[in-house]
């Protein structure tokens, strides 16, 4: 029984020792856990409070902003760039609406050019087109700033139109000249006056038109209405220097016309070279055309008559005059009176006997004068 006993009891004590013991290891075992966990703690406190921790920490902070920052500059260089070209196109419209501007005053100048030329067509005769009056455009005025493509289109639309004008004016002024000379060099031919204008003769060599001109079209149409405008005045100065003009008012009508006849005095058939004037004695009597006078004087069965040269060989003949105004080798127009009617020499009363002589052969003067009559109206 003491043996169970002590059996029993030492292994009691020895499983308390060993109960005891196992307890100890394993706070052992929490408490280096405990120090090395509190260890590493510090350490990374002290590691993170280094001057050397804190230095890398930093640098990585920065290159952090300056990424940032990088790309904020990035995104402000494009919206500079993107704003830059925005100016860009406005300073390329502005430039654009500038240059338009300016040709909108070269082309003002051409409209007063128009005008000028209008004014000098309406002085020698020439109908003035409806197309010249001034041209009022809704894009004149236009500032260079703040303008849309709108305003551009606009005034570009108005430019082309002053441009179509301008040369419609032009063309206008041209083609009337050119109706009115052909007409004046029609009825001159019936008479056989065929004057020659002083640009008839023309040469030189052969080259390509001249190109990139804006106005050339203008110029051409322009250059293409004075010289019409230039052989309208000349074809107008070859009807003053023809004798086509009436020597006497309407008023005055024939007595006697151009061809055979019966003699006033003789009764018998004879050949009258001439028309006879019915009017008073004492009116005036003007030359036929511009010529030079190359008689003056008593001239047989003529009485007091006046002889005048003009153009082509022509020579006008103003009988039975009372008076004589004019002198020999005077320079005369149709405006000038050459002497008073009358009833010297071979005349049953007083009257005008008129003759227009080709190479001093007589000519009806009807045919001059109803020439004249033609023509009147661009006179």
């Amino acid at each position: 029984m003491s043996v169970s006993r002590n059996f029993s009891g030492k292994v009691t004590s020895q499983n308390g020792h060993t109960q005891k013991k196992s307890d100890l290891d394993r706070w052992w075992v929490y408490g280096l856990v405990t120090i090395l966990f509190s260890g590493n703690i510090a350490f990374a406190i002290t590691l993170y409070m280094s001057p050397d921790f804190a230095a890398t920490r930093d640098a990585q902070a920065a290159q952090t902003i300056s990424a940032y920052e990088t790309r904020i500059a990035t995104l402000r260089a494009e919206l500079d760039r993107l704003h830059s070209r925005q100016y860009a196109k406005a300073g390329d419209i502005n430039l654009q609406l500038q240059d338009l501007l300016a040709q909108q005053e070269q082309i003002l100048e051409q409209h007063d050019f128009v005008r000028s030329i209008a004014k000098k067509a309406k002085a020698v005769g020439i109908e003035v087109p409806a197309q010249t009056d001034p041209i009022k455009t809704s894009a004149l005025g236009f500032a260079p700033t703040n303008s849309s493509k709108t305003d551009i289109h606009a005034i570009i639309e108005d430019l082309q139109l002053m441009k179509e004008d301008t040369i419609s004016a032009l063309t206008a002024l041209g083609t009337e000249a050119e109706r009115s000379t052909a007409k004046i060099m029609t009825e001159l031919s019936r008479v056989g006056l065929k004057p020659r204008f002083e640009d008839d003769a023309v040469g030189g060599p052969l080259l390509p038109p001249a190109m990139g001109d804006a106005f050339a079209e203008q110029m051409q149409a322009a250059n293409f209405a004075l010289d019409a405008l230039s052989k309208y005045e000349q074809a107008k100065q070859h009807i003053y220097s023809a004798p086509v003009f009436r020597p006497l008012p309407e008023s005055y009508g024939l007595s006697s016309r151009f061809g055979n006849r019966r003699d006033p005095f003789t009764g018998r058939s004879a050949f009258h070279s001439g028309l006879d004037f019915r009017a008073p004695s004492g009116a005036s009597v003007s030359a036929l055309g511009a010529g030079k006078v190359t008689f003056a004087g008593r001239k047989g069965g003529y009485g007091n008559a006046v002889e005048i040269t003009h153009v082509n060989g022509l020579m006008s003949r103003y009988a039975h005059l009372s008076k004589i105004k004019v002198k020999k080798g005077q320079h005369v127009t149709p405006e000038t009176i050459i002497g008073l009617v009358g009833s010297t020499g071979r005349s049953t009363g007083p009257h005008l006997h008129l003759e227009v002589r080709k190479d001093d052969r007589p000519t009806n003067p009807a045919h001059y004068i109803n020439v004249g009559k033609k023509l009147r109206s661009l006179l």
